[in-house]
């Protein structure tokens, strides 16, 4: 498939940007440049793969994501190096990497400061936005990892963010920032400010008590914590709190219904309930 190549200027060095068009998914077209026997992708130090109009994207739980040409970032940045954690520990650094380069870039840009109560990260990987009386998602990360036997090789940082795109009459639940803030901020506007705190986040991933911080981190950051709402569980409806992530990426629970699920699941199962749907 037809790509142009150049180089980007971060904190972290030089980075390798790959950029296509058009292409049906970022991780998918990532993941076949680090089987190719090119010789100009950067296999040791990581490389972003972005496009303007990602057809099929893909989601967490075999869902799809859905963007709109030249209006919403798409992008994967592939990690050759992956730091020696969790890899439910490295979902929760992307998913901040991701909500923190969307304040960022928008202080930056238009001296707008978001607040931690309206922008919040959603248990696994996704970024939720305050908006007209209620959360929606503004944007969603895939990380899919691969591995030689058991050796965790390498990862694909999926990044999904509705910038410019119409979200607010979809019936899903989801969102975008000029929804939100009525700004006109262009889709790469996002993507070395995203990189670049990510890059830091997997920096401090390496270091001793890195993978606690970063939990510690997401907890603070964490959407619907402490507050009483509906999930569901086995395709049952409960009543519940969630009262943190622990270090293995597990949702610990307060149930308030009768007959209550176990204290502590994992995240995909758990459904939660927004409005006439789940996600």
């Amino acid at each position: 498939m037809v790509h142009n190549e150049s180089e980007i200027e971060s904190r972290h060095g030089r980075l390798l940007r790959v950029y296509l068009q058009e292409v049906e998914s970022t991780n998918t077209f990532a993941t076949q440049l680090i089987r190719s026997e090119s010789e100009s992708i950067d296999k040791k130090s990581g490389f972003l793969v972005v496009t303007s109009n990602q057809i099929s994207g893909r989601g967490q739980r075999e869902k799809n994501w859905d963007s709109s040409e030249n209006k919403d970032l798409a992008m994967t940045w592939v990690v050759m190096n992956p730091p020696k954690v969790d890899a439910t520990v490295f979902n929760m650094a992307a998913a901040l990497a991701t909500s923190k380069g969307i304040r960022n870039t928008v202080l930056k840009k238009y001296e707008i400061e978001i607040p931690k109560a309206s922008l919040s990260v959603k248990w696994p990987n996704d970024v939720m936005f305050w908006s007209n009386t209620e959360w929606r998602k503004v944007a969603g990360i895939l990380v899919e990892n691969q591995w030689r036997g058991e050796s965790w090789t390498s990862s694909l940082v999926g990044i999904g963010v509705n910038v410019l795109s119409r979200r607010v009459s979809k019936s899903y639940n989801a969102v975008s920032i000029s929804d939100v803030l009525g700004i006109e901020l262009k889709p790469e506007d996002l993507e070395l400010p995203i990189i670049e705190i990510l890059l830091d986040y997997i920096k401090l991933l390496n270091e001793e008590g890195g993978a606690d911080k970063i939990v510690e981190q997401f907890n603070s950051e964490l959407y619907s914590v402490g507050e009483t709402r509906e999930f569901i569980v086995e395709g049952v409806s409960h009543s519940g709190v969630l009262l943190k992530i622990d270090s293995n990426g597990m949702g610990e629970f307060d149930w308030k219904s009768e007959n209550p699920p176990k204290s502590n699941l994992h995240s995909s199962e758990v459904q939660w309930v927004f409005g006439l749907h789940s996600a």
